[in-house]
């Protein structure tokens, strides 16, 4: 029986987030595609997987059996892929890096700017959703990960890289429109915009803790995506969002102006993570950003 791995791997992800849309993001696929693999697996397989109506999603008692032995085909697999890529390149020089969507505004090309030009690495880089980062790192599909929280993972290894201070991003006509600085705990009375915690868990838990020490939970008015999606939802709500500084890099329309948050902890961590079994060359590349963050002042 032959069947596409992509089926395999939109299962999994289907049975994790068990809602079709959120699948579908994470997927970078449209809601209808995901729906034609589903169906198309289960054809092949002779099996109902899911129970789905128009409210809900759930797997099935064969579903459940079934995602407990594909889990373990696919990790074997993902796992045999880079054993077979490492042997054919000896210790590969070449570093898959992923990286969520605000690493990538200044953090990530610091970071491949400053590889040594003798050092004999390289790197690839790919944008996940954060889950997608961790899981991509488990399974061996990258080398590295850059997220902002610590995944506090016995697999993989952590280390710190960076603080990043917060601003406060205000769109075109807001009262702050025209502020330069601000304290957390002025901000209370104000409508938010916060990336949602099924895309960004870790990141959505550095905020909240943020704002529990500014001593108040935030009126959310939109869960945005990372991106143009945030923007945009600040102008329709006249609302505001907390984001890493180096946004400001591409200052995107729409925003009248990034405002310096008075407090301290205002601040967000990036941490480069890996599997604790790592290569040489993967562990030679965390050294190297370690060094880069001590040269530009991050740590």
């Amino acid at each position: 029986m032959n069947i596409d791995f992509a089926l395999l791997r939109s299962f999994v992800v289907l049975a994790e987030e068990l809602h079709f849309a959120r699948a579908a993001e994470r997927l970078y696929i449209e809601q209808p595609a995901l729906s034609q693999r589903i169906r198309r697996l289960e054809r092949r397989i002779e099996v109902q997987l899911f129970d789905r109506d128009t409210r809900n999603v759930r797997l099935t008692p064969a579903g459940v059996e079934f995602l407990k032995d594909i889990r373990d085909v696919l990790e074997r697999f993902d796992a045999a892929v880079a054993r077979a890529q490492e042997t054919a390149s000896g210790d590969r020089g070449t570093i898959r890096v992923a990286y969520t969507f605000s690493v990538g505004y200044e953090t990530l090309p610091v970071l491949l700017a400053g590889l040594d030009a003798g050092s004999g690495l390289q790197a690839e880089a790919l944008e996940l959703w954060e889950n997608d980062v961790l899981d991509a790192v488990r399974r061996r599909r990258q080398d590295v990960g850059l997220v902002r929280y610590d995944p506090v993972d016995p697999e993989l290894a952590s280390v710190l890289i960076r603080r990043e201070r917060l601003v406060l991003a205000v769109p075109h006509g807001h009262r702050l429109a025209t502020t330069t600085e601000v304290s957390l705990a002025g901000l209370s009375e104000e409508q938010f915009v916060i990336i949602p915690r099924t895309v960004a868990p870790g990141y959505h838990a550095v905020i909240e803790k943020v704002f529990a020490k500014a001593g108040f939970e935030p009126e959310t008015v939109a869960n945005a995506v990372p991106g143009s999606r945030v923007m945009a939802d600040l102008q329709r709500n006249n609302a505001v969002a907390l984001l890493p500084s180096s946004a400001q890099r591409v200052h995107p329309e729409g925003v009248a102006a990034f405002l310096r948050i008075e407090e301290d902890f205002a601040n967000l961590p990036v941490r480069l993570i890996h599997r604790e079994d790592a290569s040489t060359a993967v562990r030679a590349f965390a050294d190297r950003a370690q060094q880069i963050a001590r040269e530009r002042g991050w740590l």
